[in-house]
């Protein structure tokens, strides 16, 4: 009687499961081209899970570091702004090929903490989708919004609105930078550098942070800075770890005349246990947050310091920087696409000479909550003496 249980038991168990595995479904976009994708704008018909309405547009490779990895990601710009899979309309779109993290989560749950610490924080809204290119499976992606002036909600017609992209606004010093771009130093997005060149409006506020006095330092840093948006985000860098994110891999915006200067994070494969190129680091070099001329300066104000530490008590009573609340967000954003992973290893596997090691998605969760242990503990030791 008791084998008999139990083997219904199993037979429950496995038609539960694969159940579960049949309702599991991810959105499908379909490139068709006739030429070959490169880093020049190719012209494509794209199309959502074989819909008939076809979507035109080019596309083009992406990346810096990761642009020589076998997987790559695209630029996509549409002929008009259009919701894609129910994200805001917009005309820009990355597909994000997450080659070098296994989990597929780094970014995408390093932004949506961002979002979820204050509604008034803007990220780059991602789906996960499969690609395929003439048919022919490409993998799973991160479709992502491109942050520009529609993303961030920019009031274009005002003076003072404005983008830039990894300025060198926090650095000490600007030694061996090599700009990207010619007369473009600090990487102005919007507006349109030639309309309107705003690197000396960034010369001023790094002259403001390095030589202000204490006391005008104190008074007027709050104008400057959306302060609460920049505790987050000194939050976010700590919570992950990510060393890359400190003097570079964000947007900093002005939405319009009045607003202060507001932070967007951006590439975080550089957290939870990994650095940048893959190599393990389960906090163990830490994030320097005094390499930042901001951070370093605030750090020396005890109201900051106040501030970050009912921050950081109140985002673990929230449960969204608490050990549980970081390890179920992954949990539950890891159930929505872990078949969908294994599809994507046979496509590109995981022991490619790219990688440290040959580990799965499931041994790279587990480094995140290695990680997350460690750092969580730390964390609470360093602000429990924040103010001593």
């Amino acid at each position: 009687m008791i084998k008999i249980k139990i083997l219904v038991l199993l037979v429950f168990t496995q038609i539960y499961f694969f159940g579960c595995q049949e309702n599991k479904k991810i959105d499908q976009i379909y490139i068709t081209t006739d030429q070959d994708i490169s880093s020049q704008k190719t012209k494509i018909n794209l199309q959502i899970n074989q819909n008939k309405d076809i979507i035109q547009g080019t596309i083009k490779t992406r990346g810096g570091y990761s642009i020589n990895f076998p997987k790559k990601s695209y630029e996509i710009d549409l002929e008009n702004d259009i919701s894609l899979l129910g994200l805001p309309e917009d005309d820009d779109w990355i597909l994000n090929a997450n080659f070098i993290d296994k989990t597929f989560l780094r970014h995408v749950v390093s932004y949506e903490l961002f979002q979820d610490m204050r509604t008034e924080n803007k990220i780059s809204k991602t789906k996960y989708v499969e690609i395929l290119i003439n048919n022919q499976y490409e993998g799973l992606y991160v479709l992502m919004q491109k942050l520009d002036k529609s993303t961030l909600e920019i009031e274009e017609k005002q003076r003072e609105s404005v983008i830039f992209k990894d300025p060198h606004i926090f650095r000490e010093s600007y030694s061996n930078i090599v700009p990207q771009k010619e007369n473009n130093f600090h990487q102005q997005v919007f507006p349109k550098l030639f309309k309107s060149n705003k690197n000396h409006f960034i010369e001023e506020i790094r002259d403001f942070i390095l030589n202000s006095s204490d006391s005008m330092f104190n008074e007027y840093i709050g104008d400057v800075f959306d302060i609460n948006n920049i505790a987050d985000w000194h939050l976010l860098l700590l919570i992950t770890n990510n060393s890359d994110g400190v003097l570079k891999n964000f947007y900093l915006y002005k939405l319009d005349n009045t607003t202060p200067l507001r932070i967007s994070p951006w590439d975080y494969d550089h957290s939870f246990g990994r650095d940048g190129d893959n190599e393990l680091n389960i906090n163990v070099r830490k994030v320097d947050l005094k390499r930042s001329i901001l951070f370093s300066r605030l750090l020396s104000c005890k109201w900051y310091k106040n501030l970050l530490k009912q921050r950081w008590i109140a985002l673990n009573k929230q449960n969204i920087l608490s050990v549980k609340g970081l390890k179920n967000r992954i949990s539950n954003k890891y159930s929505e696409i872990d078949e969908f992973i294994i599809k994507n290893t046979h496509k590109w596997p995981t022991t490619n000479n790219i990688y440290y090691d040959d580990n799965s998605a499931n041994d790279e969760i587990k480094i995140m909550f290695d990680f997350i242990d460690s750092r969580h503990l730390e964390l609470n030791q360093y602000f429990n003496n924040i103010l001593e």
